[in-house]
């Protein structure tokens, strides 16, 4: 992991003027859940009477969760207006060189839940005795994008913005990816702390896979100019384990699945760093990512349009990073 924190050290910006940005998305999310949830824990019957019972499909609930999309939403509109969202827009778009990474992470993360049950069963942890049928599978899978209220929002917010923010500060995929990781901890830790005994106990291990997560994805993302699909499409199918009965939510469960995430992140920046030959990708920062002269550095298919990013401090403006080596032509 020397490489990773010899790269950090060479790409380390300002983090102004953009401070303000996370500090709004802070208080959107982090702010909001926590707020929400303890108005209901201390002013319960005013707040039933004022926004209803909390259930996972009520409007309040719904605002909630996707807050971190929300407020990564108003950023880029703060940041750029409308060329600001159309630019995140635009690094949706795979190249084409990185297209089979979609098929591997979904297969790779498939073959995980299953793996995940196995070993549960070898070590004698409980799980459900019957699986879903394929079909049933297929179809859990499909609906899981609307009953995993939120996904798609700590895909946009999280990794879309906080992730390549605290890269920019820090220059450090491992500091970021774990900075990612126990921010979402942060968020998501009513629903788990509040709602039941070994929800809450799981609730550490949880973060902990979650932080070995964004260390992952913030390798992996860098190395795919910031598209959170790449996030997004392997995350969807982890996340339908225990919906395909495969395994229960509990902390011998979370034991097993923390030790295969690190053994696959592992595996994951081997495979980086040998596509790099030896180098990793420069870690992306926000607005930078964003950019025209990063997008057509990266050879992305549609690249962003002017580069907003200058304006504001152009006395301090850093120069990007180089393509790392062996990354030249990325078509």
């Amino acid at each position: 992991m020397i490489v990773v924190f010899e790269a950090a050290r060479a790409a380390k910006k300002p983090a102004q003027p953009y401070t303000k940005y996370l500090v709004l998305f802070v208080v959107l999310t982090i702010g909001s859940v926590w707020g929400l949830s303890l108005f209901y824990l201390f002013a319960h019957d005013t707040a039933v009477a004022v926004l209803g019972d909390l259930e996972l499909l009520s409007p309040v609930v719904i605002v909630i969760l996707h807050s971190p999309a929300i407020a990564t939403l108003l950023i880029l509109l703060h940041y750029d207006g409308g060329r600001g969202v159309a630019n995140f827009a635009r690094t949706l778009i795979p190249r084409r060189r990185d297209l089979i990474w979609i098929p591997a992470l979904m297969l790779t993360m498939l073959g995980y839940i299953f793996a995940v049950r196995y070993l549960c069963v070898t070590f004698g942890v409980p799980v459900p005795p019957e699986t879903l049928t394929p079909p049933g599978m297929a179809l859990t899978f499909l609906r899981l994008f609307v009953m995993e209220v939120g996904m798609v929002a700590i895909a946009i917010g999280w990794f879309g913005f906080f992730l390549p923010f605290v890269q920019r500060v820090t220059g450090s995929p491992v500091v970021a990816g774990v900075a990612t990781g126990l921010g979402i901890g942060i968020f998501v830790a009513p629903g788990n702390l509040f709602a039941s005994f070994e929800l809450a106990t799981a609730w550490p291990l949880y973060v902990a896979q979650l932080c070995v997560l964004g260390v992952g994805m913030a390798l992996l993302l860098n190395r795919m100019k910031g598209n959170v699909l790449f996030f997004l499409l392997p995350f969807w199918v982890s996340a339908s384990g225990s919906h395909f009965k495969l395994y229960y939510f509990m902390v011998s469960t979370q034991l097993i699945q923390l030790v295969l995430f690190s053994l696959l992140v592992l595996l994951g920046y081997v495979v980086l760093r040998r596509q790099g030959h030896g180098v990793l990708d420069p870690p992306t920062s926000f607005p930078e990512y964003l950019e025209h002269a990063y997008t057509t550095r990266v050879h992305a298919v549609v690249p962003g349009v002017g580069d907003a990013s200058r304006a504001p401090r152009p006395s301090t403006t850093h120069p990007l990073e180089p393509v790392a080596v062996g990354q030249e032509d990325l078509t």
